[in-house]
């Protein structure tokens, strides 16, 4: 017989070996973030030198044929994943979860949405064959606005299942874009494109896993994460 000893030591080093390929997976996730999150900026340091932004409400990006597995971006131009019904007020969740976001910031004056969307269906109607860049833009000359953002979205799958067995999980696909009115360009964008995976199905995603408290989260709650994430690389009020 063994002693009891050997035992012990042996679920020890067992122990041990498991706490460093924990770490060493934490690390990597650590140092990678959040997967899914692409951004883009022309500023060389970062920042801005105004605080007024106009909020365009989001739009959602529908396929024109069923079988349509991508769609493309009304601003960036860029192919992005499509997918599902539309969820009942699946703008209005990642209209409010950006605006919570940016108003957290308490960096910038915000122009809501619903006094925005008025001024822009105006300027729409008046322009004859502008871009839709140049729309913006004079949607935020015409309220006074330093730089106006939009947002799209293009995915927005809800969790089938239970909060500890899902059937499917959730998706979402979104873009935000800030173009400043002076110029018109856009000095930033950001696109999230996530479906939560499985611990097990990806061990290299286990930062996300772990975000959503090692179960399967809702599409909202999936869309606070990574709005979170994405606003991490907004720009800075000088």
């Amino acid at each position: 017989m063994f002693p009891i000893h050997f035992f012990f030591l042996r679920s020890l080093r067992l122990l041990v070996l498991s706490l460093c390929v924990l770490s060493a997976i934490f690390m990597l996730t650590g140092c990678a973030g959040v997967s899914g999150i692409k951004t883009t900026s022309t500023l060389p340091d970062g920042t801005v030198d105004f605080e007024t932004i106009a909020i365009m409400p989001v739009q959602r990006i529908l396929p024109e044929y069923s079988n349509q597995k991508f769609v493309r971006c009304p601003l960036s131009g860029a192919f992005l994943r499509t997918c599902g019904t539309p969820v009942k007020d699946a703008e209005s969740d990642i209209e409010e979860l950006f605006i919570e976001g940016l108003k957290s910031m308490r960096k910038y004056v915000l122009i809501p949405p619903d006094r925005v969307e008025g001024v822009y269906k105006r300027v729409k109607s008046a322009s004859f064959k502008e871009s839709l860049r140049d729309e913006l833009r004079t949607t935020g000359e015409e309220l006074g606005a330093d730089a106006i953002v939009a947002g799209y979205l293009f995915c927005y799958l809800e969790r089938k299942g239970y909060t500890y067995a899902a059937e499917q999980p959730a998706s979402a696909v979104f873009s935000f874009h800030l173009i400043r009115v002076r110029d018109g360009a856009v000095i930033w964008g950001a696109t999230f494109d996530k479906t939560q995976g499985s611990l097990m199905g990806n061990i290299l995603d286990i930062r996300t896993f772990f975000m959503g408290g090692g179960k399967w989260i809702t599409v909202r709650e999936l869309s606070a994460h990574g709005i979170k994430e994405l606003l991490n690389s907004f720009p800075e009020r000088e």
